[in-house]
């Protein structure tokens, strides 16, 4: 991890609660295929897409912040259209050898080394994968696997540095990959730049999306009835994932919100807001912490712009 993204990852730490930072740091650890954890992965993806989203074009979204302490929901615009983006990170292993199986026995037109094999979690040991599935159904087009196009550790660097994480990072519908047949471990082979992907273990091609094509997905999205309004998406979003979330998460949710209204009552602009804008702000905290902890998933929250 970059000098850089240590410190940030320091300074900003109070914002992951314990079980949930050891969940990211476990997993980061287990699956350092590239240079960086998913842990680093997650956290400068996040971390860019709202740092570039303020400076970026008029017309494109932007994604207010709910990681950081001293700003939970802070720029949230509770009378703006909301539709909530779920994320679940994940780091593939970069192949550079041409006796990987997707060239020299499938011959995946297109694919060339170096290139890239993200895993997905197998169906006996998870029902992450089923999840994300039922959760997309909710919300089409906004339920994504996102892996990064960055090879190593000073790529990585450098796409942070810029702000560029989310910009070099790939994403899949879990819909179009649809349930895994059995309990094999499954991949998706996809090269940068490459409008196509392979889901394996005998190659099927689903399509890829790019940043770009997501945020023009994302402006559609907004003219929908259920994301017209902040106001109405964020009460729906925590009915949502309290539905999908295991027993024992749905008991911790008293416990998680109270946590959340303490961390947000140190805040300068609670005060300022009315009780029901503060109730919306809670809503979308409390349900993008059961998601992450429970479904390993990150929710965001893309706004048009102000």
């Amino acid at each position: 991890m970059s000098s850089v993204l240590r410190h940030r990852c320091g300074a900003a730490s109070s914002f992951f609660d314990f079980e949930s930072a050891m969940v990211w740091l476990i997993i980061g650890v287990t699956y350092m295929r590239v240079g960086y954890s998913e842990f680093s992965f997650g956290y400068a993806f996040t971390e860019n897409i709202i740092r570039a989203a303020y400076t970026g074009p008029r017309g494109a979204p932007i994604f207010p912040n709910l990681v950081q302490e001293a700003r939970l929901g802070f720029d949230v615009q509770i009378n703006f259209p909301g539709v909530p983006l779920f994320f679940q990170y994940k780091l593939p292993e970069l192949m550079r050898r041409s006796t990987a199986s997707e060239i020299s026995t499938f011959n995946c037109p297109g694919l060339s080394v170096p290139f890239f094999r993200m895993p997905l979690m197998r169906r006996d040991l998870s029902r992450q994968h089923q999840l994300l599935i039922e959760l997309e159904n909710r919300y089409p087009g906004a339920v994504h696997y996102a892996s990064p196009c960055l090879t190593d550790i000073e790529e990585f660097d450098r796409a942070y540095n810029l702000a560029n994480v989310h910009r070099r990072s790939i994403f899949f519908s879990p819909n179009e990959i649809g349930p895994l047949p059995d309990d094999r471990s499954h991949t998706i082979s996809y090269k940068d730049g490459l409008q196509v992907a392979y889901l394996r273990s005998e190659p099927r091609e689903i399509r890829t999306r790019t940043f770009e094509i997501l945020q023009e997905e994302i402006r559609y999205l907004f003219d929908r009835e259920a994301f017209r309004s902040l106001r109405v998406a964020s009460r729906n979003v925590l009915e949502n994932v309290r539905s999908l979330v295991s027993p024992a998460m749905r008991i911790a949710e008293e416990s998680i919100s109270e946590r959340i209204d303490s961390r947000r009552m140190a805040q300068p602009d609670v005060g300022e807001r009315s009780l029901e804008d503060n109730e919306v702000i809670k809503d979308i905290l409390v349900a993008r912490e059961m998601a992450r902890v429970d479904i390993g998933v990150d929710l965001m929250i893309a706004q048009p712009r102000p």
